[in-house]
């Protein structure tokens, strides 16, 4: 399925509406999604981030008057390489970018600059705390599978279809 319109001018085609769920959480931290370019929640990136292999200059657009980093070059990353299909099939959040921009910044005391608002993504202060403590994003899934498991039981009385998620 392809949305007719564009949701918002920083979802404006069906990859950033994939990549969404797993970059929205970024907004919590020091890396830009591309707000401000031809790219948003496509591209993620910083101008002080280590093993990038793209860059990008946020600019003042309709949609994002003013991105972090307004002309700025960040390095970071571009995610339109990865097919979509991959993103509609693979079913979760893709923690290795978040992990691995806060594993290649100088700078992890500031990394969680909106911590509050991080957690507040999140939903608590624990995903923030395993990525600080090093936890593999095997690990941090782990500790994610018994309220998975919970949450799956609670909302099956209110499913009208048959579960397309077991």
């Amino acid at each position: 399925y392809e949305l007719p319109i564009k949701p918002s001018p920083n979802l404006p085609n069906m990859t950033s509406i994939y990549l969404y769920p797993s970059l929205g959480i970024f907004e919590g931290t020091i890396v830009s999604v591309g707000r401000g370019t031809d790219k948003p929640f496509q591209v993620i990136g910083h101008p002080k981030l280590q093993n990038a292999t793209y860059e990008f200059t946020p600019k003042s657009t309709p949609g994002a008057k003013n991105p972090p980093y307004k002309n700025e070059l960040c390095k970071g990353f571009d995610l339109t390489t990865v097919p979509n299909e991959k993103f509609n099939k693979y079913g979760r959040l893709y923690l290795q970018w978040l992990k691995g921009t806060y594993d290649n910044t100088i700078d992890k005391e500031n990394y969680f600059v909106k911590s509050g608002f991080f957690n507040l993504l999140a939903g608590t202060d624990k995903l923030r705390k395993q990525i600080e403590d090093g936890l593999t994003e095997d690990q941090i899934r782990a500790t994610w599978r018994e309220d998975i498991e919970e949450y799956k039981l609670l909302r099956k009385k209110y499913l009208l279809y048959p579960d397309f998620v077991e």
